[in-house]
């Protein structure tokens, strides 16, 4: 079990840092897999193909700018997407929940690697109560823009990272920050 120490005392880590790690994890074996099982799936990866054009995408996203959690893509034209990504982790004493809306511009295509430009926002919910009947809430918006790439492992699976500078609502601070995410297009 995973624990953090907070103020003399131990807690599991939930949320949104678990699900960092099992995207970081799902990551490397997809990385570690990409040229053995993933790539016999059926044929060559292209982004380009005419007759598959991998429109939609379902994935896992992690991202300050653009949200934590369950992430849909969405063609707006082949060179414009549209990215909603969010979670929610309710427990007794603990209440999360976010959502971001993202935009990605693709710079360049080829047949396995996007490179893109980005840009969104994302509104996060943190309630976790300290004592009893003492609550603490933070409500976070934060913003940004950055660039980022997607390679394409197998026939539909995909990695995306990005790299964003972004304003942090609850530090009031920009700083360039990770995004990660894994997605199955269809």
């Amino acid at each position: 079990m995973l624990t953090r120490i907070r103020e003399g005392t131990h807690h599991r880590i939930s949320g949104p840092a678990a699900q960092a790690m099992a995207i970081a994890f799902v990551a490397v074996v997809f990385c570690l897999a990409g040229t053995g099982a993933l790539a016999q799936d059926g044929g060559v990866r292209d982004w380009n193909d005419s007759v598959d054009t991998l429109e939609g995408g379902i994935g896992l996203h992690y991202g300050q700018m653009g949200g934590h959690g369950l992430s849909f893509r969405l063609p707006l034209e082949w060179w414009l997407y549209f990215q909603v990504s969010g979670g929610i982790w309710h427990t007794g004493d603990h209440k999360q929940h976010n959502i971001g809306l993202q935009a990605n511009y693709i710079l360049r295509q080829d047949q396995r690697t996007r490179i893109f430009i980005s840009a969104g926002f994302a509104y996060f919910y943190d309630d976790e109560q300290v004592r009893t009947d003492v609550w603490e809430t933070e409500k976070n918006w934060n913003y940004g823009a950055g660039v980022g790439m997607e390679y394409l492992m197998g026939k539909r699976w995909s990695l995306q990272i990005e790299g964003d500078f972004a304003y942090l609502g609850s530090s009031g601070d920009i700083k360039v920050i990770p995004q990660a995410g894994i997605y199955y297009y269809w």
